[in-house]
């Protein structure tokens, strides 16, 4: 889906490229809930929701501002799959979940990251995203030790051509860097 698609107001987006990417990690294939904490505007809950009309989707945001627009977003895209919680993770959503994708944390990186380690389903796929290079380092780091398997990260670059004065160039974007990662076989019940 096209960023131009959404509502977004001055709440971040998360850019389609992007979303492109961390979507395709989530591997939502016959998946039936899907978590997205820190959700903002919504853009990653409703592209999920919208391509794939069977999975529940849960938004956790904190923020008014981005509920509002995640709810507005709902609505544009007429969309009766998705469960927007407000709050801060970790809180209780009542169920455990197929994916989860972490657009945003906060301070509670290390309790979010334990939380979706119980909150995952079996070869449940994490999947987050990080603009700051210390928080990347600092999430790779406790995902190890909280035993999650199969963990690639990736580091996008995107570049839009843009015009400057007669001619174009590619105006950069802020580097992301993409963790995915499953829950560890020894962590079944």
């Amino acid at each position: 889906m096209k960023n131009s698609e959404f509502i977004t107001g001055d709440v971040p987006i998360t850019k389609e490229e992007v979303r492109a990417i961390s979507i395709n990690k989530l591997n939502l294939k016959d998946k039936k809930t899907f978590l997205d904490i820190g959700a903002g505007t919504g853009s990653v809950s409703i592209e999920v929701a919208y391509n794939y009309p069977n999975i529940e989707v849960i938004s956790i945001e904190c923020k008014d501002k981005a509920i509002d627009l995640i709810n507005q977003n709902i609505e544009k895209f007429n969309l009766d799959n998705v469960k927007v919680l407000k709050g801060y993770a970790p809180l209780d959503i009542g169920k455990k979940v197929d994916s989860i994708f972490i657009g945003g944390s906060g301070p509670n990186l290390k309790e979010i990251l334990e939380w979706s380690k119980m909150n995952l389903n079996e070869n449940g796929t994490l999947v987050a995203n990080f603009i700051i290079i210390d928080t990347f380092y600092k999430t790779l780091n406790l995902l190890k030790e909280l035993g999650f398997k199969n963990i690639e990260a990736t580091m996008l670059n995107v570049a839009k051509l843009e015009k400057l004065g007669k001619g174009e160039y590619f105006k950069p974007l802020n580097p992301i860097y993409i963790i995915s990662c499953k829950k560890g076989d020894e962590d079944y019940e």
